[in-house]
């Protein structure tokens, strides 16, 4: 009986190895942060008084689908990263030594929270259960480390980032309309706090 044509991916994640990520390893970021592809985003509708402000976000559809290729791991990224890194509470996802997942993160101690900079599962894995191991390594941090919440942040245009973060137990916290010029709104891409309570 011929093997059915996931089973090769199946397999695959029994290859897949998790360990702390090192700064070395940062040279082969380019390879697992590169973009998304969305069919939808959020729209963004605020309204502001006296006796009221309201800011909602509503899922629609986009006259056709859009993709977003990441570019922004230059050298001054890449050296900020690795100092983050480098405080010891980032997650590596390898196969065959090769980095296909990567969870950068950070300690807040003022408000007891883990930052998340970076998640990222390698395009062609994604969807193979990589990013849920990667966030299990994740939350074992913040419990070992005391920290009561976790936070990644995204932008209401990363609709499939959204997504993932509410399947692996996350909830869009909070928004910022300013976050990252002061044209967000028109641009129609927010910052986007997803975040995860440890109880």
């Amino acid at each position: 009986m011929r093997p059915k044509p996931w089973q090769p991916r199946l397999r695959l994640m029994t290859e897949v190895a998790f360990t702390p990520l090192r700064v070395s390893e940062l040279a082969q970021l380019p390879a697992v942060i590169t973009g998304y592809t969305t069919a939808e985003k959020y729209a963004i509708h605020k309204q502001e008084s006296e006796v009221e402000t309201a800011v909602s976000l509503k899922l629609v559809p986009l006259p056709e689908p859009q993709t977003i290729t990441y570019d922004h791991l230059d050298e001054e990224e890449l050296d900020r990263l690795a100092g983050i890194v480098a405080e010891g509470l980032s997650v590596g996802a390898f196969v065959s030594k090769k980095l296909v997942g990567v969870a950068i993160a950070s300690a807040e101690a003022w408000n007891s929270s883990l930052r998340v900079w970076e998640f990222h599962v390698a395009e062609p894995l994604r969807g193979q259960g990589i990013g849920r191991q990667l966030m299990e390594r994740v939350v074992e941090t913040a419990v070992a480390h005391n920290l009561r919440i976790i936070v990644c942040e995204t932008q209401s245009s990363n609709v499939p980032a959204i997504r993932a973060y509410r399947k692996l137990g996350f909830v869009l916290d909070a928004i910022d309309l300013s976050f990252y010029s002061n044209e967000d709104v028109q641009k129609e891409s927010i910052a986007v706090f997803m975040k995860r309570y440890i109880p």
